[in-house]
């Protein structure tokens, strides 16, 4: 592993634990699809054709659909944002399945520059969430448990 991913994989352990604590419905939803997503690509990396791992664009093309999704239904910003970071994941593998001179490495390392912003929009979902004084999903649980009402949606 290398320190960029393991950097990576750090950052993202942190921002998870973030949103479990402090997130809504729609943040812990986008986790848990994100997490989802990198481990199946983690299961399906050596299935390549040509220059392109087939099986992980599949994949991001998944998480793409359930950001959309995300994006449409629910009245948060970081969703369409996180969409659009997918997107040009997209194109990074198109353009290197069609210009193998780039290389697997290159659509690689800018594949994670686009993670790593891609999840610190879950991070920012869950900052404007706070900074809004919104009500966590966990927070909203455990009112409920005390019998107190919520002060606000757990969208």
């Amino acid at each position: 592993m290398s320190p960029i991913q393991a950097v990576f994989y750090i950052l993202a352990f942190v921002i998870y634990v973030t949103i479990w604590l402090g997130g809504g419905q729609t943040e812990r939803t986008g986790a848990a699809m994100y997490l989802a997503a990198v481990a199946t690509s983690l299961m399906t990396q050596g299935l390549w054709f040509g220059d392109v791992m087939w099986a992980v664009v599949l994949v991001d093309v998944a998480l793409l659909g359930g950001l959309v999704y995300l994006a449409l239904r629910k009245d948060r910003w970081w969703p369409m944002v996180a969409s659009g970071f997918q997107v040009l994941i997209l194109l990074i593998y198109a353009a290197t399945a069609m210009r193998p001179e780039l290389g697997a490495r290159s659509g690689v390392a800018a594949t994670w520059a686009l993670a790593y912003l891609l999840i610190l929009c879950l991070l920012g979902g869950v900052l404007e969430r706070f900074l809004a004084g919104e009500v966590s999903v966990r927070a909203s649980a455990a009112r409920a448990r005390r019998g107190t009402p919520a002060t606000s949606p757990t969208t």
